[in-house]
């Protein structure tokens, strides 16, 4: 009888290397293969093969490389965790990458793909609910082509599931990362002494540990149910408290010269991210993670408290000890 495999795309990033590393603890190495430009470390004993996703014939070589590797199972972690200003770079590698990985599984007859997503494709809007289930129209705007590449990733997603019903697509909605080793322009809020928040608003956030984002990779890669899933921290905070936490020292800006600052700052390469990002400092997207407990048997480990001071142990450790205290 072969070998069936797991194939991991993105191992360059943060995630898609962690839950390479955590797959080949509980698995043999030969049943692992990572997918991607970059290499795994040797140690791993996985095997390997280099695909760039925006090149135009990555379709028919990943047909060839998933049949040639009879692949069971492919994680799809190959996206960006911050918005980058090659957006034609990065609407050729997250959606029309996704595109041409989902097509060649299909032909291939790899009978299950499990996506990484974002909670920000649900939009961060002032009629959100408390908790978005799942059911949740996904409405970004449309002017992030950062979380539009998600969006149109997922859509790409949803279009095969129904169309090859054969072949169960999960799709895991990570609430943003913060936490030991992450770097990404939402941390960055959390690395400046002074930090901006929008007059009049306090919303809660999410912020969920890398531990239990693998960890969620993982149970999914067990159950392979199909379908979206909010993997979320067991508990949100509200935005002003999480920067007393980290000992900050909060500016209160309007809302419209937060848009405006922001837009300045990135078009003169000096900001994380551009102005319409705003509205995540400024509405709630808070996602609910009662579907991913009852079906994937996830249960977070770290509330976004927790996660906040490990990011601020590793990356501040002069701010650890108040964010500590005040969390007992």
């Amino acid at each position: 009888m072969s070998l069936r495999r797991t194939a991991v795309t993105g191992i360059a990033s943060l995630l898609g290397s962690r839950v390479l590393r955590r797959l080949a603890e509980i698995r043999p190495p030969d049943s692992l293969v990572a997918i991607d430009v970059a290499a795994p470390p040797p140690a791993l004993g996985v095997r390997h093969h280099a695909v760039d996703f925006t090149e135009p014939a990555s379709d028919q070589r990943l047909l060839e490389l998933l049949r040639e590797e009879e692949v069971e199972t492919v994680v799809h972690a190959a996206f960006f965790t911050s918005p980058r200003r090659d957006s034609t770079y990065a609407h050729e590698l997250e959606s029309i990458g996704t595109l041409n990985l989902l097509a060649a599984a299909a032909a291939a007859g790899v009978p299950r793909v499990i996506l990484r997503s974002f909670t920000t494709v649900y939009g961060a809007r002032g009629d959100n609910p408390n908790f978005l289930t799942e059911e949740h129209r996904l409405q970004p705007s449309p002017a992030l082509s950062w979380v539009r590449d998600k969006l149109e990733a997922e859509q790409h997603a949803a279009a095969f599931a129904r169309r090859y019903p054969g072949m169960s697509v999960t799709v895991l909605r990570f609430a943003p990362l913060v936490g030991p080793g992450v770097h990404t322009f939402y941390t960055r809020i959390f690395d400046h002494r002074v930090v901006p928040l929008l007059m009049g608003y306090d919303p809660l956030v999410q912020l969920l540990h890398p531990d239990d984002a693998v960890a969620a990779f993982v149970a999914a890669i067990d159950q392979a149910p199909g379908g979206a899933y909010n993997v979320v921290p067991s508990r949100p905070i509200p935005i002003l408290t999480a920067y007393h936490l980290a000992a900050k020292i909060p500016v209160f800006v309007p809302h419209p010269l937060a848009y405006a600052g922001a837009d300045l700052l990135w078009a003169a390469g000096l900001g994380a991210a551009p102005g319409a990002f705003v509205d995540y400092v400024r509405y709630l997207f808070v996602a609910d993670g009662e579907k991913a407990r009852q079906r994937l048997g996830f249960i977070p480990r770290h509330s976004s408290r927790d996660s906040l001071t490990a990011y601020l142990r590793y990356r501040h450790p002069h701010a650890a000890r108040p964010a500590a205290e005040a969390a007992s």
